[in-house]
């Protein structure tokens, strides 16, 4: 009994790692999308502005979004509802709703990263970059709230004892 509480202990300190982890990474895309909402010229180019650090700032953004969108689907998510079976903690229902709303999200910030991922696209539509930006930060707040949602109804705070299967 005791190598499976220290087991299912290991498990849980893993994922643990993982979201806190995965939660760094989305406070550093916070930062660095309020950092590009007071980018100076982010819509109106001026003739003496230099536009690389707008688009370098964007580009940075675009693969940081990315790869949290990546990190959340492919290990986050699946490692939360391992979890859940494991510790018998499942709401299939919910996960199912949660997962359904962030598909959405997904959608809205694939296609940001297709419209500015590159300098040119950057460029090209600089003028409706700071309503896209604001409308993606709306979409991610909604993400990162659903999100939320599902690491505390599958991870608890606390870690399991003497509930895992065997």
């Amino acid at each position: 009994m005791a190598s499976s509480t220290s087991a299912a202990l290991a498990q849980w300190q893993r994922i643990e790692a993982l979201v806190q982890a995965w939660l760094d990474e989305r406070q550093q895309l916070i930062v660095l999308l309020c950092t590009m909402q007071g980018l100076k010229g982010l819509s109106t180019p001026q003739p003496y502005d230099n536009p690389q650090p707008m688009h370098r700032q964007v580009q940075r953004f675009c693969q940081l979004l990315m790869d949290y969108i990546s990190a959340g689907y492919f290990e986050v998510y699946r490692e939360l509802v391992n979890e859940a079976r494991h510790f018998h903690r499942e709401n299939p229902a919910l996960t199912r709703q949660i997962m359904q709303k962030l598909d959405t999200s997904t959608d809205a910030a694939l296609a940001f990263n297709e419209d500015f991922e590159h300098p040119n696209q950057c460029l090209a539509q600089r003028k409706v970059l700071p309503q896209r930006i604001s409308a993606l930060m709306e979409t991610l707040e909604e993400r990162f709230a659903l999100e939320d949602q599902l690491i505390l109804s599958i991870h608890q705070q606390e870690p399991p004892r003497q509930q895992a299967t065997h």
